[in-house]
């Protein structure tokens, strides 16, 4: 196999995202950031059914927090070699008769190596461990109120890449090796997230140049955050939310208390000065290191996007991440950080910027080329 560029592991999920009014809401579900990614299946077609039948406008789309951060590198470095880790359940009736992207092969399209990458298609006799990942979108006032995941397959990663491992006597350590770069976001299963970093360490541990990136979501900052800690310490870059920089700070409310804690969690095992956080704000990124018992903090400001401008914002971390990594590949751009964080505001705008009707990952791409043309 030759080297990849970029690998990103993850989940892929079907997503079916409505646009609702306030009373379409769940309570609980107001709160920023909220996510739960381990629900029945009948719940999150209960709750799709409920809003179809209500007749609410929706649209889907093939997803997961990784699979929309690859595609996004994809439009716009489509030169980069690129490979995905997941397991790709197979559609239901369910989906065949609500859903409204039902072209796999189509969707999975961009991936260069599918070595890692699973189906479901003749194995498994349990319908769950076969299906296609739900998730339900709520948006009202064009922004996510809330996802709730049914993950199926998903939960079968782990099992595939051991299984593959004994048939085969591939090493998956050493696929992971053989890229740039890895990117990981958020599984269900945390028990499975943590036996595939101790993976991707030793990949790091073979190839001390790969970079590693991970968006661990609002659920892993705030329920998994002393877990967590070991894990993140192996990542070059973290990408994280307001909402999930406060959770690693223990949402103290004091802030020279909250980057206290910060430094504490990142320097207590395997610190690096290198290790950098991204944290995503409307209108600038805060990065952080830590050195010398020092908190570092660069802020890298751009314009907001203003509500009227924003038709969806599901996806647009995810596309920020994506961008954000082409830049770090992309000599033109990468000779200070700023460039490439720049990118993936520009990927975020674009995502967020798209209408329903349109394809997102297509509006990125022309953004991104108009903003590489301008390098000159």
């Amino acid at each position: 196999m030759s080297g990849l560029d970029v690998i990103c592991i993850g989940a892929i999920n079907y997503d079916y995202m409505f646009h609702c009014s306030e009373e379409d809401l769940i309570q609980k579900d107001r709160n920023t950031g909220n996510e739960e990614l381990s629900n029945p299946i009948s719940e999150i077609e209960e709750d799709i059914l409920e809003l179809v039948m209500k007749n609410k406008e929706y649209t889907t789309q093939i997803g997961g927090s990784a699979f929309i951060t690859l595609k996004v590198i994809k439009h716009i470095l489509p030169w980069l070699k690129v490979a995905y880790v997941g397991v790709c359940g197979t559609p239901s009736a369910f989906d065949l008769r609500y859903g409204k992207t039902n072209n796999i092969k189509e969707e999975l399209a961009h991936l260069d190596n599918r070595e890692w990458l699973f189906t479901t298609e003749e194995e498994f006799n349990d319908p769950y461990s076969r299906a296609i990942a739900k998730s339900i979108v709520r948006l009202y006032n064009h922004t996510r109120n809330c996802i709730k995941i049914a993950p199926c397959a998903n939960n079968t990663l782990l099992e595939r890449i051991q299984d593959q491992e004994a048939s085969t006597g591939l090493s998956f350590a050493g696929y992971l090796s053989q890229a740039r770069w890895i990117h990981l976001s958020s599984l269900s299963d945390f028990d499975q997230f943590e036996v595939i970093i101790q993976y991707v360490i030793q990949a790091k541990a073979i190839n001390p140049n790969l970079k590693v990136s991970i968006d661990p979501g609002f659920e892993y900052t705030s329920l998994r955050r002393d877990r967590l800690q070991p894990l993140l310490s192996h990542a070059d870059y973290i990408f994280l939310n307001n909402s999930e920089k406060k959770n690693l700070g223990r949402n103290a409310d004091n802030m020279r208390q909250l980057y206290a804690n910060l430094r504490d969690y990142f320097t207590a095992v395997n610190p690096s000065p290198d290790r950098t956080l991204i944290i995503k704000h409307d209108d600038h990124h805060e990065l952080l290191r830590f050195e010398n018992n020092k908190t570092l903090i660069r802020t890298v400001r751009h314009k907001k996007l203003y509500h009227y401008e924003l038709n969806n914002d599901t996806g647009a971390g995810d596309s920020f991440a994506g961008g954000f990594i082409s830049g770090m590949l992309f000599d033109r751009l990468n000779s200070d950080i700023s460039g490439p964080i720049q990118m993936g505001v520009i990927a975020a705008k674009g995502r967020m910027r798209s209408f329903d009707y349109e394809n997102p990952y297509l509006t990125i791409q022309s953004y991104a080329g108009r903003f590489i043309d301008s390098l000159g």
